[in-house]
């Protein structure tokens, strides 16, 4: 589905919200998958945008005032997806009453799509994020560059006094 000028799409309170990456390491891609009230969304990131917005979400859980609640964090079983967006930029917020406000800008001209998630969504989206991030190729204990499986690797850190890795 494509967007319009300044359209924004709300989810509502989402039911479901994961993190996730398809491909293989080296060549994924990241996105966010939520099912809301109001439909269903893919929601494509790089993945510095999604490492950062798991930080952020802890951060920002840090300030939070606690809310209790006894509903699900997510419901089993796969999603169809009425949105399939590419993020330029996002936004996180809390709104009165303790819920948070992810907003995520598709396009420069102002489309978004805006989700609504409970603390305890939150908290585990973040988590998953991290899960997803950390779990690419491994990196070289001296420079930090991904190392591909079958290829060897000349740390450019070893100076050349160093086994290859």
């Amino acid at each position: 589905m494509t967007s319009g000028r300044d359209e924004t799409y709300d989810l509502g309170e989402v039911s479901r919200v994961d993190a996730e990456s398809v491909g293989e390491p080296g060549s994924r891609h990241f996105r966010l998958r939520a099912q809301g009230g109001q439909g269903t969304a893919l929601l494509w990131l790089e993945k510095e945008q999604l490492y950062e917005l798991a930080i952020a979400i802890k951060q920002l859980l840090e300030k939070a005032v606690p809310e209790v609640t006894d509903e699900p964090l997510s419901a089993p079983g796969d999603i169809s997806t009425d949105y399939d967006f590419h993020v330029i930029r996002m936004a996180l917020g809390q709104e009165q009453g303790g819920n948070y406000r992810l907003v995520a800008n598709t396009t420069e001209d102002g489309s978004a799509v805006s989700l609504t998630l409970m603390e305890e969504q939150l908290d585990q989206l973040a988590d998953q994020a991290f899960e997803v991030c950390a779990s690419g190729r491994p990196r070289c204990p001296l420079c930090g560059a991904p190392l591909d499986g079958g290829e060897a690797h000349v740390c450019s850190r070893s100076n050349g006094h160093h086994k290859p890795v």
